[in-house]
């Protein structure tokens, strides 16, 4: 009897203690699921302090707008710009899909766009800003240059081979660039390279097209033969390495210039550059070079495309943009920059004459300011053009409020209203200079 009590204790006691253990696990495991739901909390804490967005503030003047750096995707979008209208083909979906804009006021979305999206204005601030009207031969109150150093540059891909009223644009360009030098002062230094000569317009030919840039006559003094023996050399064939011609000019100019030189790099061109080179960026490097080169080029039936890309060339080379259609208007623009060309080296003419040619060169460069202006004025335009079209899509995206779109809009009115009336103030500024150098030229033919 007393075993049995015995072995009835002993199981008693170890039920108990089991039951003791068990619990002591069951209080003990919810505490585990608290920590884990703790840490959870705080890695989502972090997490959403991880995401928390800033974009850099935008100044609020406009000389400082202007002179931001563009928005990182704002390349490919003025690109498309170019030409057309904002529409639903603008590729600004990666622009909207990087921008956050959750949880942040109207102002700091504003940062965001300008920062993802805002416009280069770099080359029209910059040419409008830092303008000097130049009278060149009629300045007689600064030294001249000993003489005329110019790198005339052909282009001679395939395209030229087409016809335009008058004949086919290659002929009429050889005739019209043995004119141009045959026609400079006799001190002047002229030599002759052509792009994009050999290959074809295919693909498979575009490496070797693309690399060809050659100097047909070296930079020398006028000579009949030997010029027009060099304009026999080449037909139009391949690519257009605009570029890299562009960069060879220095060499070209290096080889006849001194520090008396008026270094001059001649460019026509029927096209776009299509080898991927840059030959903005390259004309700017020639004109900051220390042979100070200006870069004129004449567009000869050039599209839309072609034509902005001439004239940023021109306009980042220090230099001047033509755009002729016909054999008529390339013989006249040719005959143009003769008379501008032979002024510089006639000294025995007239003062009244002079006085008439130096009022006529004040309206011209009058007209060089508004178009500057004019090109300013495009870059704000498509700029508020593509902030505009992205607060919509952000809110058709339901990503911003209608009130916040609203807010957004009248933001950006104000930004375009304030560049465009510093644009005008820049303009004004221009037209200044002008009216001061005028002076100044004419009280020096007294």
């Amino acid at each position: 009897m007393f075993k049995h009590f015995l072995l009835l204790l002993v199981v008693t006691c170890c039920t108990v203690a089991c039951s003791n253990e068990e619990q002591t696990k069951q209080e003990e495991e919810p505490n585990k699921e608290t920590t884990t739901a703790s840490e959870d909390s705080n890695k989502e804490e972090e997490k959403e302090v991880v995401e928390a967005v800033t974009y850099p503030e935008q100044p609020t003047v406009a000389e400082e707008m202007v002179q931001q750096p563009a928005g990182l995707h704002s390349e490919d979008l003025y690109a498309s710009l170019a030409g057309s209208n904002v529409d639903s083909e603008l590729p600004m979906g990666s622009a909207i899909e990087d921008l956050v804009v959750e949880d942040l006021e109207a102002e700091e979305i504003y940062n965001g766009l300008i920062h993802y999206i805002g416009a280069d204005y770099s080359l029209v601030f910059d040419s409008l800003k830092n303008f000097t009207p130049d009278y060149g031969a009629y300045d007689l109150s600064k030294e001249q240059p000993s003489f005329k150093n110019v790198a005339i540059h052909l282009d001679s891909s395939g395209s030229m081979n087409a016809q335009v009223s008058g004949g086919v644009k290659m002929d009429l360009a050889k005739h019209a660039i043995a004119t141009y030098a045959s026609g400079l002062p006799a001190s002047s230094k002229v030599s002759l390279r052509v792009y994009g000569h050999q290959g074809t317009g295919s693909d498979n030919d575009k490496a070797i097209s693309c690399s060809s840039t050659e100097m047909m006559y070296d930079a020398n003094t006028y000579d009949q033969a030997s010029f027009e023996q060099a304009l026999t050399k080449f037909k139009p064939s391949g690519w257009t390495p605009l570029a890299a011609s562009i960069t060879a000019a220095y060499e070209d100019l290096k080889k006849s210039a001194d520090d008396k030189s008026e270094n001059i790099l001649f460019v026509v061109s029927d096209g776009i550059e299509t080898c991927d080179g840059n030959p903005i960026e390259e004309a700017r490097k020639l004109a900051n070079s220390d042979l100070k080169v200006k870069v004129n080029i004449i567009g000869f039936d050039v599209d839309d495309a072609g034509q902005k890309q001439l004239k940023e060339t021109a306009l980042a080379g220090n230099g001047t943009y033509y755009t002729v259609n016909s054999n008529v208007e390339l013989n006249d623009t040719i005959e143009a920059l003769l008379q501008d060309a032979r002024a510089s080296y006639e000294r025995n003419f007239e003062k009244a004459k002079v006085g008439y040619k130096v009022n006529m060169k004040k309206v011209e460069i009058g007209q060089g300011i508004e178009d500057l202006g004019s090109s300013f004025m495009d870059v704000s335009d498509s700029e508020k053009d593509i902030l505009f079209e992205a607060v919509s899509r952000l809110e058709d995206q339901e990503k911003i409020t209608p009130e916040a779109a609203e807010e957004l809009r009248s933001i950006l009115d104000d930004r375009h209203t304030a560049i465009r009336e510093y644009i005008n103030q820049l303009e004004e500024e221009a037209r200044e200079k002008n009216n001061t150098k005028h002076q100044e030229v004419i009280s020096s033919l007294k």
